[in-house]
């Protein structure tokens, strides 16, 4: 299951800005200077709304509608300051949930920020103090009091590396190109993805290889826990690959033993989609809509598999954490161009709606807004591709975001989803930020309507529930994989 630090995998690389002000008649930030922590009134979202104000979506995009992203960057939720104390960290907090907040939550949000402010009060007493480390489980558990998978707190630690990953990597270093885990229970670790022209690849790595030993050094985990297991391999692996030369590794293929050569270079941070025929089946691997140009190439692969001849089409969204809303719009479109897009509804009302159209050799995603005129185009496809043939779509219990809204569009049009049940945050998009004393929250400010106009479902549900068995995988067996291409006998 995805969990509340590793949902910060699918942030969307996105032009910072500041979220909505707060109104005009909330109070002073008293709790900068002293002891309290003033009351902020809830939003409502208005009948109709005030487009002399500008829109939340746009100022969480820099105004590029292009890289909205489901999971957006923000260096501030709050634009009233607030200082590094108690009191300072529970205004900013209740202000950013107050003035942003629109999941599907039906806690009474006023109820929970006076019952953590007492609790704070009963913990350290004076809210006037710096903000003490022992503050963090506590602001945990009370984000947590929101009951939102996407509303959440983030710590020093956890939010300083959600601001290194959202600015980019300030040194470009060498990489293998693949994702692993450790083999549960088992020494090792497996490769989960191979990223598509990567060091990995080049190699001849596949999904499913074992790597036993670095250069030597074996990967063995003896009493340790799965996590702590692959801690440890990560920072080996890690050590391995800082040298930028040619790395040995040892590794097991199914039952048989290899040895492999890799040498890591600088590669580009999120990978395209591959293609490769299965058999009379063509696996369509999508790592993450995080990347323009990445629905351009699945329309290319879906003409690929179509030229090849396949008889069906194998769509594999596992650990695809989610991205761009266009580029998740625009691949939707090669199998369901007259359901792909949505419409992103905020807590001011004003509102965007995405969607897909296609004039002959050119398809285009354009969005439209109540506060707006016409539509604006967004992203562009050269020659789109439609597959009509059998589809099947693989997901995991770490398929999120786009990865769902992608996944509910095409089981509307028959497509059998099949794999494990989904992380649950398709039906919302959420605003991270910062908060005092170097924190972070995130917050949902979005819910997602289908074009047809129901809500999306937070969580995809497999037609076909199969396990994706990591230890199975490990031992040459792909489970969900080898499900789809037996419906296809």
């Amino acid at each position: 299951m995805l969990t509340r630090r590793t949902l910060l995998l699918c942030v969307g690389l996105l032009n910072a800005c500041a979220a909505v002000p707060p109104p005009t008649s909330l109070p002073p930030a008293s709790g900068s200077s002293g002891d309290d922590v003033p009351s902020v009134p809830r939003l409502i979202r208005p009948a109709q709304p005030n487009c002399a104000v500008r829109s939340l979506a746009a100022q969480l995009s820099g105004g590029d509608l292009a890289r909205l992203s489901y999971t957006t960057f923000a260096p501030s939720l709050s634009t009233q300051a607030s200082s590094a104390t108690l009191a300072g960290l529970l205004t900013a907090t209740r202000t950013a949930i107050n003035t942003n907040y629109y999941g599907f939550s039906t806690v009474d949000l006023q109820a929970l920020h006076e019952t953590w402010e007492a609790r704070f009060r009963a913990a350290f007493g004076s809210l006037k103090q710096a903000i003490p480390s022992a503050a963090d489980a506590l602001m945990n558990q009370y984000v947590s009091g929101v009951n939102d998978e996407h509303t959440f707190y983030l710590d020093p630690a956890d939010y300083r590396a959600l601001q290194d990953q959202s600015s980019g990597a300030p040194t470009p270093s060498p990489r293998f190109g693949f994702q692993f885990a450790a083999v549960p229970g088992e020494d090792g670790v497996v490769l989960t993805d191979v990223g598509a022209g990567t060091p990995a690849e080049d190699a001849g790595l596949k999904r499913g290889d074992t790597i036993l030993s670095v250069n030597g050094a074996a990967l063995s985990r003896s009493n340790q826990t799965d996590g702590d297991a692959a801690s440890a391999y990560s920072g080996l692996l890690g050590a391995a690959v800082k040298s930028g030369q040619s790395v040995t590794l040892d590794i097991r293929r199914g039952e048989t033993r290899l040895s492999v050569a890799v040498t890591p270079r600088i590669i580009a941070s999120s990978a395209l989609p591959s293609g490769q025929l299965v058999g009379p089946a063509y696996l369509l691997r999508i790592p993450s809509f995080a990347t323009e140009g990445t629905a351009q190439r699945v329309h290319e692969l879906v003409r690929a598999a179509q030229k090849a001849g396949a008889s069906r089409l194998i769509l594999d969204l596992r650990g695809n954490r989610g991205g761009l809303v266009s580029e998740a719009t625009a691949v939707s479109a090669a199998f369901a161009p007259k359901l792909a897009g949505q419409t992103l509804e905020f807590l001011d009302a004003q509102d965007y709606t995405f969607a897909y159209q296609g004039s002959g050799a050119v398809g285009q995603v354009t969005v439209s807004g109540v506060c707006f005129s016409g539509s604006q185009p967004l992203t562009t496809i050269q020659n789109p591709a439609l597959w009509n043939g059998p589809l099947e779509v693989l997901v995991n219990a770490d398929s999120a975001s786009a990865s769902e809204v992608v996944t509910e569009t095409l089981q509307n049009v028959g497509a059998t989803a099949l794999g494990e049940a989904t992380v649950g945050v398709g039906n919302t998009a959420t605003q991270i930020g910062g908060l005092p004393g170097s924190r972070g929250l995130s917050v949902t400010v979005a819910r997602s309507r289908s074009l047809g106009g129901a809500y999306l479902t937070a969580k995809v549900a497999p037609n076909v529930t199969v396990a994706d068995d990591l230890k199975a995988l490990a031992h040459g067996q792909d489970l969900p994989l080898q499900a789809a291409l037996t419906r296809g006998q």
